[in-house]
C-alpha cells in the first residue's frame, strides 16, 4: 500500500520526504512540506488548504479544477483533517 501524506495526500515515495518531530525523530505520517519540527507549517482550515493545494493540479497530471475535486473528496479521510471535517447534509 502506498504511503501518502496525511495532510496533503502527496505520495511519500522516499524517506527523505518524511517530516520531523521537535526532537528530530521522523514522522512518516506527513511530508516535510506540511509538517516540520512537530507542527504543521500551514495554519489554516481544511477548505483553505484545499484551495492552496488545488493550484498544483498540473504537477499531479490534472487540471486545477480536477485537483480541487480530488482534494475535496480525499482530505476529510486524512488524519490531519478527520476531526475538522464538517458533515455534508445535502
Amino acid at each position: 500500500m502506498e504511503r501518502i501524506c496525511q495532510s496533503c495526500g502527496m505520495p511519500l515515495t522516499s524517506e527523505d520526504m518524511y517530516s520531523t518531530e521537535k526532537d528530530g525523530t521522523v514522522n512518516a505520517d506527513y511530508c516535510k512540506w506540511c509538517y516540520k519540527d512537530g507542527e504543521f507549517i500551514e495554519k489554516c482550515s481544511m477548505e483553505e488548504f484545499i484551495d492552496k493545494c488545488s493550484q498544483f493540479g498540473k504537477q499531479a497530471g490534472m487540471t486545477n479544477e480536477q485537483m480541487k475535486e480530488y482534494c475535496t473528496k480525499l482530505f476529510p479521510t486524512l488524519k490531519r483533517w478527520k476531526n475538522s471535517a464538517k458533515p455534508n447534509f445535502k
